[in-house]
Formats: C-alpha cells, sequence, structure tokens
C-alpha cells in the first residue's frame, strides 16, 4: 500500500509529545519554556490550556512564524531567537521546561549542562520533559562506521554540516533523573515520518517532576 507521506507529515508536525497530552494535568501554575519550540505544536497545546508560555529556538525564521501564528491564534505563546546555550535560564521560575530533540545537537558536556540549567530553572514541583536520541540510533551506527572521530564521549562533530551529533545510551537519561520523581520513562525504536524521507530513530523520554513543596 502505497502512503502519502506529506499528509503524513503534516499531521505529525502539529501533535504535540504524547507525555504532554496524558501528563499535562501534573504541570502546576506558572509559565513554562520550551527549549527548540520549532512550529510550536508543544507550546500551543499548552497555551490552550492556559499556561503562558516562552519559546526559544536557534532558527529565526522559525521564530518569526511561532509569533506571528500567536498573534493569529490570540494565544500567550512568545518565542525568542536565541542559541540556547546563551540564554538565561532564570532559577526556580518554570512550571515546566521542555526539551524535545535538541540534546542531539549539542556535544555531551554541554547537553549535561543544560539538563542542570533545566533542573535548577523549575519550580518546586515542575515538570521536566527531555526527549532525545540514543546509541541505538542509525545515525550513530552510521557514524560510528564512517570512523568519525568522538570529539567526546558519544558526540561527534561534523564540519560541513556545523553541527554536534550526540548520542546518550540506554538508561542514560533516566540516570539523570534520579534526584527527580520520575514520572515517565520510555525507550524506543520508531519511525520518523515528521521530515525529509521516511527513516528510523533510536530515542528515549523522561518525564520527571522537581521534590519540593
Amino acid at each position: 500500500m502505497e502512503v502519502n507521506y506529506s499528509l503524513s507529515r503534516s499531521y505529525v508536525n502539529e501533535v504535540p509529545d504524547t507525555e504532554l497530552i496524558e501528563y499535562a494535568a501534573l504541570i502546576p501554575e506558572g509559565p513554562i519554556l520550551d527549549i527548540g519550540v520549532g512550529n510550536g505544536r508543544n507550546a500551543f497545546f499548552l497555551a490552550q490550556m492556559g499556561f503562558h508560555v516562552l519559546g526559544v529556538d536557534i532558527s529565526e525564521e522559525v521564530v518569526n512564524e511561532c509569533n506571528r501564528r500567536a498573534q493569529e491564534l490570540k494565544l500567550p505563546v512568545r518565542a525568542i531567537y536565541s542559541n540556547i546555550m546563551d540564554f538565561k535560564i532564570d532559577e526556580n521560575t518554570y512550571a515546566c521546561i521542555i526539551c524535545s530533540y535538541v540534546l542531539p545537537f549539542l556535544k555531551r558536556s554541554d547537553a549535561l549542562r543544560l539538563i542542570e540549567r533545566i533542573k535548577h530553572g523549575l519550580l518546586p514541583q515542575g515538570i521536566a520533559l527531555i526527549k532525545t536520541f540514543t546509541t541505538r540510533d542509525p545515525g550513530y551506527i552510521r557514524l560510528k562506521k564512517k570512523g568519525l572521530s568522538e570529539v567526546e564521549k558519544n558526540t561527534f562533530y561534523s564540519p560541513k554540516l556545523r553541527s554536534y551529533f550526540f548520542y546518550v545510551e540506554p538508561g542514560e537519561l533516566k540516570e539523570l533523573f534520579t534526584d527527580f520523581k520520575l514520572i515517565s520513562y520510555a525507550e524506543g525504536y520508531s519511525l520518523d515520518i515528521t521530515h525529509d524521507e521516511p527513516h528510523y530513530h533510536g530515542w528515549a523520554s523522561v518525564l520527571a517532576q522537581k521534590p519540593g513543596k
């Protein structure tokens, strides 16, 4: 059977992460930070629930489109253009911080530092959603076979693309949140039809709650 991937992509690109759909009721009152806001699929979903969302993205074009759409829909979403490593995450500020597939494009040391900044940026009882790729990802296997040297553990750098590619090991993302209350953790291997030609990814996802009152 032939699949119309263009229609599939159009649909998937608008769907928020399933963890937010299932557990949004656990998010306390307060602002939300969406790191790598993209087309705003998570931001607009939460804004429709009454949350005020600040989105950060390294693409100026994406930021402009997100702000245009927010005005059109009259929803409390504001996007700003910034490299996340230059963006200040104020401590004890956000009810929820989303970082969905941003870590794969940082080197390992920056990714781990960003996770700590996310933890500090949450309010007590705040929720963190982190999604990233694992070493089961075909991209990791391809880079290994190419003999590309690791600049840090499980981190490669492509001069051509001017980008890092970082992969966590199975179970590693969960271990980074042992000081939080674990709400949801999953790892998988699934088909991605959201961009380019259909391809597979090995991934990990953690939804965790900061302790405190």
